[in-house]
């Protein structure tokens, strides 16, 4: 009997936790009980949350911090569940990448009712205020800072096409908003959008469906690099791409090495490995009972030809 009720457990804790993506850091750290962290990520086949991720996974190590992260696979609900799993697993610190501002919001309920501590990371929800901080950068300001290359290459004339990330998503609202800001006072419009979830078959394919129904722009923004690449090769594919310039967000390695060969036109740095850093630092001071602020920004920067080699060198 005991044997059977052994095997039942381990089944129900595997459901539990299926998807887990890596549980690490299992020493002891300075001979005092180990924290334990969970993390739910919005989506682990995004180039850029993989490079946040790993960034945690070394913190973690260093730091002696037990690490579970959990894929949500881009659906909000999934991500509650598993919020749901680490407070009945006991975790001492939960930390979320939300995929939707409204979707991800019972999962900080649900955290807080039970009374363990929950930040986001990368990206907000709605009921922000409960969460204990967050830890990323100001989503408005990239798309600012996007705005503005575009404006400053183009002389401030142009249509745009702008692909986003998903619809309600805080990132693709607020990149959006960062964007139509940086176009006011300049002869640029935006004059199609739509979104391909920040994933680069997507935005191929969305490109290639408004290249065939003849939209004509001179520039498109992509919410992500991801997406940018992807819209890059459509117009690669259809001979088009000297004649549209093309930018991102993010600053991932294949995007930095398209703007060194002088076929993307640019990008935004978010220091993905310093969002993770800065993650697992701060799950430590929270379960240590320190203080910390309600926001941890970590800047965004411009990054085209004249300065990307400076970001290749850090990625070596």
């Amino acid at each position: 009997m005991r044997g059977k009720k052994i095997v039942v457990l381990t089944v129900v804790i595997g459901l539990l936790f299926a998807g887990i993506a890596f549980a690490g850091g299992q020493q002891e750290g300075n001979g005092t009980e180990q924290i334990r962290v969970g993390a739910t990520m919005q989506w682990l086949n995004d180039t850029y949350i993989r490079l946040v991720t790993n960034s945690m996974k070394d913190q973690a190590e260093k730091l002696g911090v037990e690490l579970t992260i959990l894929d949500g696979e881009g659906k909000a609900e999934k991500q509650v569940a598993q919020v749901e799993n680490l407070i009945a697993q006991q975790y001492d610190v939960i930390i979320m990448n939300p995929m939707s501002l409204d979707g991800c919001a019972p999962a900080v309920d649900a955290a807080v009712e039970a009374g363990v501590p929950i930040f986001t990371l990368v990206s907000v929800v709605k009921n922000q205020d409960k969460c204990v901080t967050y830890v990323g950068s100001d989503a408005p300001e990239s798309g600012k800072i996007q705005g503005k290359m575009i404006a400053d290459d183009t002389g401030g004339e142009g249509d745009a096409a702008l692909i986003m990330g998903p619809i309600g998503h805080d990132a693709q609202i607020g990149r959006k908003k960062g964007l139509l800001e940086a176009f006011e006072g300049n002869d640029l419009e935006v004059v199609i959008e739509q979104t391909a979830n920040w994933q680069r078959d997507q935005s191929l394919s969305l490109m290639e469906n408004w290249l065939q129904s003849g939209k004509e722009f001179d520039v498109v923004a992509a919410q992500n690099d991801n997406m940018a690449m992807g819209a890059l090769k459509a117009l690669e594919n259809a001979g088009l791409a000297e004649g549209i310039r093309v930018y991102g967000i993010d600053a991932t390695i294949d995007a930095l090495n398209a703007i060194k060969d002088g076929r993307l036109d640019g990008t935004v740095f978010q220091d993905a490995e310093g969002q993770g850093r800065k993650a697992i630092e701060v799950a430590v001071q929270i379960a240590n009972g320190e203080s910390v602020d309600d926001q941890i920004f970590i800047p965004y920067l411009p990054v085209d030809d004249s300065n990307v080699e400076e970001y290749l060198s850090k990625k070596q």
